[in-house]
Formats: structure tokens, C-alpha cells, sequence
């Protein structure tokens, strides 16, 4: 969109647009920001995560006048500025107490009554004593041991000058400040903490006031650059951005009821509009964890669905453990009150408590639980129909999956191609993969032979043709055409490699499952030979073994769960899925108080 209206109505057309929050602007003037705006909203942000971080924070005011939330701002700021000047002077009294507390209480001694000799102390090892009074004897230097642990010593050495280097010892700078006086220094400054913590929470009656302020100045920001973003010519002014098609009529009436100009076009091949993608409310959250690491591209498809029931059952193979997906869905649960309830959490919720569901699943269907396995009368091992220490059977599941999820993405990036011979290409890969897992489960003898002697050789044939021949789209007019297209087709398929290295890397859904049920294993068995080792200290040994142990692994899993589900997903599938990377749409709209 194209939009042309008088100078004088800029304002309130950006404003009116900024209400409407549908369109993606593009700057088509330097934008010059005022830096004053930038600087109030960075400490008024500041001033607010302060105050958000009061763990009992009083009544909130409702209404008050800007002068007065002004000056909380730069109080909360104040407050904060001293609490981390304090808060560092604590930390080193605190550590100047732990240097000196070996030496005892002192204070030193006027240079005249020890005749210009200083004190001079030092940190001895066991190690170094006996070298250390060695060298002292040969140097004539007289010393005083003031207090010995199992593992050092305190020596106190009387001399004009600072001992030469030599000395086995390291030198302790305890300064001239006696203990009592730096512990009078460190309770008058946890005092003041206190005081500050208090006068904090006090300030926090105007956490809501001043969040609403933060909404107002990014508001009044976004509103700034959006301005400087525009063209002015001869008493007009020029603005464009991207709007999407459910739109149109609204800005049409808009255009036609504040008498402006506006051009609407589709766009064309050479352009590259932002992504707006449409996430679903219960399965958006799959496009939310993809676009953390990448956009899918303009002219590409929606990876979001595929990417949301992919990464849960990659997450439920790694954790491979019916009870740790419990307790992953129950501390959902719990802290769900405590996360914003805004539209993007709740989508990432859901994905959170699908993964646990399938999870829980699959747990059952590997029958673990907590790493131990039901036994045969116990109704749960009916639910127990895979076995993860079946190395081939684990093995054809784990490039199975693989080899699906990345056909999905080659037959979706052909769709996305349609109407171009290119689209042929993914179609070429996804005979290739196809045909090469049924050739390996036909050679395996998991299917008939004929699989690898008839059917998987025609696949591979029929894909190999189709990248050579249509990886390049250029039309055929000469035998230089023909040579530069083959030649093209041939550095296609040498990706063929990658292909191979891509589906192998699914095997690491069969083996961090099996490492986490095998860990989880391990620490079942330890607990139960610390039980039978002693009657007494066997008990907590064993309780001790299982918590902390089972802890490890369930953080370990979850780690694996999140990093190598999502690896799958964002390298090995975007890659073959989505050849386009693309940028966000960001609609320009009003942001509302969080």
C-alpha cells in the first residue's frame, strides 16, 4: 500500500493507522529518532523491572497525576542506584571479614614504636612450612606464627622492608582496618539495605502508573520513527507498507473518509514482503518456537502444525519416560498462573503440555517409569509394546520418523514451488528417500525382498533423473543451456551425501532415549545397593542417590528434549523444507500495558 496525503494530516493519519495496528511500514526517509524519547523509555523500562522484582509488592495506585509518576520513576531509579552501591560495599566487607577474621582483632602499631619496622603477613601451606622457616632463619627475619590450621599457617614477619619474593608464601594485604570496625561497617550496611528494600517496596504502589507509561512512550516512540519514516514533497507527505489482503476494505474506507490517495498493489516477483503467519491458538505454538532461530520466506509454506506434533514426539522419544513427562505436565501446571497471560504463552503453554502428553505416551508405551519397568501382572506392562533395548527394531523407527519428517518438508516445498519445473526438484528428493528406506528395509528384511530389488531401484532412479534434469530453470535454447543445466543437476545431487547424513541424524532420538533410561536405570540400581549395604545410613544413602540422581537426569533429558527436538527441526527440516529464509511482519500498532 501506497498512501499520499497533505502534510498537515500526517500526524493524524499515523495515529489513526498506529489505532488500526494492520499494516508493516516501510521507511522510505533516514529515521531520526530523538534520542530524548530513547533515553526516557530505557529508564523507564528500568525503573519498572525494578520494581516488578518485589516479592510482596503493596497496593497499586490507580490514577495519579504524570507529575507524581515522574517522580517515582526517578526515585525507583535512586533507590536502585543505592541499593548497588551499598549492596557492593556489603560484598567487600564481607570479603575483607572472611580475609582477616584468621588474623584475630588488632590494630597496628605506630611506626615509631617499632622503630620504622612494619608488619609484613603471610598464608604458609603445609606444603611450604618447613621451607618457609628455612628461608626466614637464612635471612635473619623475625616472625611470629599467629594461629595454624590443618591445612596453613599465619605468620606475621617484623622487618623494614617487604621480604624478597622468594619467600614460599603468599602475601595477605589485610589493610589497616581492625575486625570489630569492619564488622560495625558490614551491620550498618545491611541496615541500609533494609531500609532500601523497604523504601523499594514502598515504590511499588506505582508498578502499574508507571508500566502504563512505558506502553505510552513506545506508543509515542514507534509513533516518532514512523513519522521520520515518511517522504515529504512540496506540502504532502508519502508512506508505504505492507498490509495484508483481510485488511484492505478497512483502510479503502479509512483512505476514502480522511480524503487521502492510496495505491494497492499485489506483489510481484522481485519483492520481499515479511511473513505474517496466521498461528493457530492451539497448535501456533510449534511457528513460535520455530521463530525463535528462522522465518520461513514470503513465497514458502507455514512449517508451524508440522513443527508443533514433530518436536513433541522427537521431546517424548528423548525423554522416553512416563513419569518424568508427568512431572514435566504438573510443573506446567504450576507455574502457569505466574507467566504473562498474553496470546503468544498461551500457544507456547499448549506445546509445553502436548509434549508432556505424548511423553507420557510414549513413556507408557516404552514402559519406564522413573526408569523402572512394570512388572508382567502389573496392568501397566500391557501399555509396554516397544522396547528401547531392541537396538534394530529402535533403530528402523528412529530413520523411519526421520525420513517421514524430512519427505513432509520436500513435498510441502514442492507445493510452495508449484507452477515452476524447480518444484520437481524436492519431488526428485522425496523418490530418493523414499526408495532408499524401503531399499534398506527390504535388504534388512523387515519388508519383502522386493522392495530392494524392484521398487526402491525404480524410486531412486526416477528422483535421481528429476534433479539432474530441473535443478536449473533455465530455458533450453542451445547445447551450452543443456550443459549448464546438467552441470547444475549434477552439484545438486552431490547432496546426496547430506541427505544420508541428514536421516542418520534421527538416530539420536533412539540414543539419547536409551542413554536417559539407562542413566535413570544406573541410579535405581545404586540406590537399591545402598539400601542393602547398611540397615541404617542405607536408607537416606539410597533416598539421597534417587533424588539428586533421578534430578540429574531429568534435567539432562529435558536439555536434550528441548535442544536436539528442536535441532531436528530447524536444521535438518528446515532445511530440506524451507529454501527461503524470510523476516517478520510487525504490524505498526499501539502496545497495550502489559
Amino acid at each position: 500500500m501506497t498512501l499520499y496525503g497533505p502534510a498537515p494530516k500526517q500526524q493524524q493519519v499515523l495515529s489513526s493507522l498506529q489505532e488500526m495496528g494492520c499494516i508493516h511500514l516501510i521507511p522510505l526517509a533516514s529515521e531520526n529518532q530523538n534520542p530524548n524519547d530513547s533515553d526516557m523509555l530505557s529508564t523507564t523500562n528500568e525503573a519498572v523491572q525494578w520494581l516488578e522484582r518485589v516479592r510482596s509488592p503493596r497496593r497499586q495506585f490507580k490514577s495519579s497525576h504524570q507529575h507524581d509518576v515522574d517522580q517515582a520513576i526517578r526515585d525507583a531509579l535512586i533507590n536502585k542506584s543505592q541499593f548497588r552501591a551499598v549492596s557492593d560495599k556489603r560484598d567487600k566487607c564481607q570479603e575483607r571479614i572472611r580475609e582477616v577474621t584468621p588474623w584475630g582483632e588488632f590494630n597496628f602499631p605506630a611506626l615509631d614504636d617499632l622503630q620504622g619496622n612494619r608488619l609484613w603477613f603471610y598464608v604458609v601451606s603445609d606444603n611450604n612450612f618447613s621451607d618457609f622457616l628455612q628461608s626466614a632463619a637464612t635471612k635473619n627475619l623475625h616472625y611470629q606464627i599467629i594461629q595454624k590450621t590443618n591445612i596453613e599457617s599465619y605468620i606475621v614477619i617484623i622487618s623494614l622492608n617487604e621480604p624478597d619474593q622468594e619467600l614460599p608464601a603468599l602475601r595477605s594485604h589485610i589493610g589497616e582496618i581492625p575486625l570489630s570496625s569492619l564488622h560495625t561497617e558490614l551491620e550498618t550496611a545491611e541496615q541500609k539495605i533494609d531500609e532500601l528494600l523497604a523504601e523499594r517496596e514502598n515504590l511499588s504502589r506505582w508498578h502499574t502508573l508507571i508500566s502504563a507509561s512505558v506502553s505510552d512512550l513506545k506508543n509515542q516512540v514507534f509513533l516518532t520513527e514512523a513519522g521520520t519514516g515518511t517522504r515529504k514533497e512540496e506540502g504532502f507527505f508519502l508512506l508505504q507498507g505492507w498490509l495484508p489482503v483481510a485488511n484492505e476494505k478497512e483502510i479503502k474506507q479509512f483512505c476514502k473518509e480522511q480524503q487521502l490517495a492510496a495505491q494497492f498493489e499485489t506483489p510481484t516477483r522481485n519483492d520481499r514482503p515479511p511473513t505474517l503467519l496466521k498461528k493457530s491458538k492451539n497448535t501456533g505454538g510449534g511457528a513460535d518456537a520455530l521463530g525463535f532461530f528462522q522465518t520461513p520466506g514470503y513465497r514458502t509454506w507455514d512449517p508451524g502444525n508440522t513443527v508443533f506434533f514433530s518436536f513433541s514426539l522427537f521431546f517424548s522419544m528423548i525423554i522416553s519416560d512416563a513419569c518424568y513427562s508427568l512431572l514435566i505436565g504438573l510443573i506446567l501446571l504450576c507455574i502457569k498462573r505466574r507467566i504473562p497471560n498474553n496470546t503468544q504463552n498461551k500457544r507456547l503453554l499448549n506445546l509445553g503440555f502436548t509434549m508432556a502428553f505424548f511423553g507420557l505416551i510414549w513413556g507408557c508405551m516404552v514402559g519406564s517409569y522413573f526408569g523402572v519397568s512394570p512388572a508382567a501382572d502389573n496392568p501397566l506392562a500391557t501399555l509396554s509394546i516397544i522396547n528401547l533395548n531392541d537396538y534394530n527394531v529402535m533403530m528402523r523407527l528412529s530413520i523411519t520418523i526421520g525420513v517421514v519428517h524430512l519427505l513432509i518438508a520436500n513435498l510441502m516445498s514442492a507445493v510452495s514451488l508449484k507452477g515452476s519445473y524447480l518444484a520437481l526438484v524436492p519431488l526428485g528428493w522425496a523418490a530418493n528417500l523414499f526408495g532408499g528406506l524401503l531399499g534398506w528395509l527390504g535388504m534388512t528384511h523387515a519388508l519383502p525382498l522386493f522392495f530392494y530389488s524392484s521398487v526402491a531401484p525404480a524410486l531412486l532412479v526416477t528422483g535421481s533423473s528429476l534433479i539432474l534434469f530441473f535443478s536449473d530453470d533455465r530455458p533450453v535454447r542451445s547445447l551450452k543451456d543443456v550443459f549448464f543445466r546438467l552441470l547444475s543437476g549434477l552439484k545438486s545431487l552431490y547432496n546426496i551425501s547430506s541427505a544420508f547424513g541428514d536421516v542418520l541424524s534421527y538416530m539420536r532420538l533412539f540414543a539419547l532415549g536409551l542413554s536417559g533410561a539407562s542413566l535413570a536405570l544406573t541410579f535405581n540400581s545404586l540406590a537399591e545397593s545402598a539400601l542393602h549395604g547398611s540397615p541404617v545410613i542405607g536408607v537416606l544413602s539410597s533416598a539421597l542417590i534417587l533424588i539428586l540422581g533421578h534430578l540429574l537426569n531429568f534435567s539432562l533429558c529435558i536439555m536434550s528434549g528441548i535442544v536436539h527436538g528442536m535441532r531436528l527441526n530447524v536444521i535438518e527440516f528446515v532445511n530440506w523444507g524451507i529454501p527461503e529464509e524470510g523476516y517478520p511482519f510487525q504490524s505498526f500498532c499501539k502496545h497495550e500495558t502489559s
